[in-house]
């Protein structure tokens, strides 16, 4: 990886466009390049891939990547920071083999911007995912990924650690829920690294984690479509967002979710003891999917 300027030197440049690091948008820089490192191999990235990078700032991580992948597609919704991006990109040794795309990775709750759709359809090979998500769109982003058109083969993301403990959460725990169940139904899923708040700027008041998501045959949704995967993600978030009611009274919110006329369970969905007794956190993932396949509609 190339050498960078100082925090300090990107501070000036910053101020002298009037940028300000917005809460709102989570705008806390990872400074440790071992950490950027880290990324990098979790996500395993090698000549032949194509990198979608959410969240690019000023291009820390981006400067790893490069010399790695064969092509980075840099997602940023800071005109500024692209700007200052940009400028550093065209001095960079590879910085011709990275697209700066401005805007909002998201264009919906749980949909990808057409753009961001577009180049990794256009990748014609393994995407691989990288991303440094502010807390207030982990979960939406998380969630676009699954729908995605196409799975990423692989990814890794740095997010607060208590979004960290959710993905990888286990079933009769706090921490277990819909994002927890939809992700792992795609990936598997293990925490790399915990984060102290210290390597930010600013300092963020929380800690975080790299996680790590790996394509995996074994996972239900490795062989489903966009349309299945996307209704198993209706189903999960209707019937969590009862998760204090039996599921003989939120099952059926999860059903009509997904179009189901009624909710005939037929063949019999396999489960603890009886099934209709337990809540959607006592669940685990083969359960939750044997009760979508049962009561959703079939094409």
């Amino acid at each position: 990886m190339s050498e960078r300027a100082s925090f300090a030197d990107y501070r000036e440049r910053l101020a002298a466009l009037g940028f300000h690091p917005s809460r709102r948008l989570g705008q806390n820089f990872l400074l440790e390049p071992d950490l950027h490192r880290v990324i990098a191999d979790a996500a395993a990235v090698c000549a032949d891939d194509v990198v979608l990078e959410i969240g690019a700032g000023l291009g820390f991580l981006t400067r790893e990547l490069v010399p790695r992948a064969r092509r980075v597609v840099a997602v940023e919704i800071d005109a500024r920071l692209c700007s200052v991006l940009r400028e550093d990109l065209a001095a960079l040794p590879g910085g011709e083999r990275v697209e700066v795309l401005h805007m909002d990775v998201l264009a919906g709750a749980g949909e990808l911007a057409p753009a961001v759709v577009d180049a990794m359809r256009e990748a014609r090979g393994p995407v691989k995912v990288v991303a440094n998500l502010p807390y207030a769109v982990t979960g939406p982003v998380l969630a676009a990924l699954c729908r995605a058109p196409t799975l990423p083969a692989r990814a890794a993301v740095l997010v607060q650690l208590e979004v960290a403990e959710r993905l990888c959460a286990r079933p009769k725990t706090a921490e277990y829920g819909s994002l927890t169940a939809l992700v792992q139904a795609c990936f598997a899923v293990r925490l790399v690294r915990r984060v102290g708040r210290e390597v930010f700027r600013p300092r963020p008041n929380v800690d975080s984690a790299i996680v790590e998501f790996a394509a995996d045959a074994a996972r239900p949704a490795a062989s489903w479509g966009i349309a299945e995967r996307r209704s198993f993600a209706v189903f999960v978030r209707a019937l969590f967002a009862a998760r204090r009611k039996k599921l003989r009274h939120g099952l059926r919110l999860a059903a009509a979710a997904v179009g189901a006329a009624d909710l005939t369970l037929a063949p019999p969905v396999p489960g603890p003891g009886d099934l209709m007794d337990c809540r959607p956190g006592d669940l685990d993932l083969p359960t939750l999917t044997a009760l979508w396949r049962a009561v959703r509609p079939q094409p």
